[in-house]
């Protein structure tokens, strides 16, 4: 449920390593130098040494750790609380018209049109009226995202309802950044028209693999003409920023026919390009089970994809944008990453800051410095809730622990910016961690007194959830998350 740049139902793992990082040569807290990487030892040695599960780290503390404990009443407080600040709103749209076999994502597949749409619309209404009768005054948007499922599943109509909706309900800022996914199957000239008419001034679809052969296998199947005409009319309708999204990974996937869909990319020149690696969970996501184990690339398929991404859409001119994104060096995620003002959240990388990040609809995730809450998973518990006049929130959690916000802030700097400071007194064992990582070159450490510098690598920047899960004890209680490769 991601952001300007929006994220399939897939788990991310590290793509396109930028510039390297620069730093003085590693060492240890007694001033030892830390060994260098054996020369040996090649990227994919390194991602199978070290691949094993790994949060995506979209949040400090992740998801998993969420719980029942946290309900209605944690986030009607929340919300109660007077601030000035401008906000990030996300609202999901769960509808598809048909499902795609590698998506896990939060959805309802239907064909019943505007018979599901107008009571779901009454569902966010009622919603947004909880949530305003708990704010002491009214807020601003700063960033505001539809995500899904299927948001172009409505009809224009529907979708300029679902706009005044919010609008009742929030101020917008004049630099509003306003941001949709949308399935290019079902878009034409007059919906792009519509949608930046509406107030929309950046667009998300969905690529994955341009190859025919790729699409049936994973049940989505959109003719490269299509993507054209798509793009086409995107760009006549003047969207500040295109994104697309692709899946490394898929199912009868070569590095052949995937380079060929880099070229496609190439040619449409998104301003944006997020390139996920696909989990393949069939125990968890049944769709998936639609999918044959042995129609997957291998390990080292998987391997040369990422690294063919990295060098034709590097000579392209894209900047390698966190873990998992690229952007054109004057886009304004580009822009943020060099000024360091690179955020993550459940919705991926955005230049949103630590704005409040405030969720509609079921599933959906509201995030605050204190407090997570997601909203029922099931859309028949979401409108119960609603009918009983309650917030519709699941589970979440509350974070208050000093070190536990103190953690989150080392996640993610090393998440975002690629270099962390730390003390060494007391983070000794952190440190031991980071040597042996900087020993395979993934790091370069440096000491300035009590204070240890760590800056990554290159090399590292394809393993970054590693570097950045020696910060999460709970990982070394027990390996979560998804593989690297």
């Amino acid at each position: 449920m991601p952001p300007a740049t929006s994220a399939p139902a897939t788990v991310a793992t590290t793509t396109a390593p930028s510039p390297p990082a620069t730093g003085a040569a590693g060492t240890d807290p007694v001033g030892r130098p830390a060994p260098s990487r054996p020369p040996q030892s090649s990227p994919l040695q390194l991602l199978l040494k070290y691949d094993k599960p790994v949060p995506r780290y979209t949040s400090y503390p992740t998801a998993a750790q969420f719980h029942s404990g946290v309900g209605p009443a944690d986030l009607a407080a929340q919300l109660a609380r007077p601030s000035e600040e401008p906000l990030s709103l996300y609202v999901h749209v769960p509808f598809c018209r048909h499902a795609c076999w590698y998506c896990g994502c939060t959805r309802i597949t239907t064909q019943l049109g505007s018979k599901v749409v107008a009571p779901y619309l009454k569902s966010l209404q009622l919603e947004l009226e909880l949530i305003a009768g708990l704010l002491p005054q009214r807020r601003r948007l700063a960033q505001l995202h539809w995500g899904g499922g299927t948001p172009n599943y409505l009809n224009a109509e529907e979708q300029s309802q679902l706009w005044n909706l919010v609008t009742r309900h929030f101020d917008l800022e004049p630099k509003l950044e306003a941001s949709i996914e949308v399935n290019p199957e079902f878009i034409d000239q007059a919906q792009a028209l519509h949608l930046r008419a509406l107030g929309f001034n950046r667009i998300s679809f969905g690529i994955q693999d341009a190859d025919p052969d790729v699409q049936r296998a994973v049940n989505r199947v959109v003719p490269v003409e299509q993507l054209r005409r798509v793009m086409g009319w995107l760009r006549e309708a003047r969207f500040e920023s295109v994104n697309v999204d692709l899946i490394c990974g898929l199912p009868r996937q070569t590095p052949e026919r995937f380079h060929t869909t880099l070229e496609l990319v190439r040619e449409l020149r998104p301003e944006r390009i997020s390139l996920f690696s696909f989990a393949y969970l069939p125990q968890q996501l049944p769709l998936q089970r639609k999918i044959a184990a042995a129609d997957l690339p291998s390990q080292r398929q998987r391997l040369a994809m990422l690294d063919d991404a990295s060098q034709l859409l590097g000579a392209a001119g894209y900047e390698a944008i966190g873990m998992d994104h690229y952007a054109l060096a004057s886009d304004s995620l580009a822009i943020a990453a060099r000024e360091g003002r690179l955020h993550r959240n459940f919705q991926g990388y955005t230049t949103g800051g630590e704005l409040d990040l405030l969720g509609l609809g079921p599933s959906a995730i509201s995030q605050f410095p204190h407090l997570f809450s997601q909203n029922q998973r099931q859309l028949n518990g979401y409108n119960a809730a609603l009918d009983a006049g309650q917030l519709p929130v699941e589970r979440g959690l509350a974070v208050l622990e000093q070190e536990v916000l103190e953690r989150r802030a080392l996640i993610r700097e090393v998440m975002c910016h690629f270099r962390v400071e730390l003390e060494l007194d007391r983070f000794a064992s952190e440190w031991s961690d980071l040597l042996a990582l900087a020993a395979d070159g993934l790091v370069t450490l440096s000491q300035n007194g009590d204070l240890g510098l760590v800056e990554v690598t290159t090399e590292g920047r394809w393993l970054i959830r590693t570097i950045a899960a020696v910060f999460d004890p709970s990982q070394r209680e027990r390996a979560r998350g998804s593989r690297l490769i």
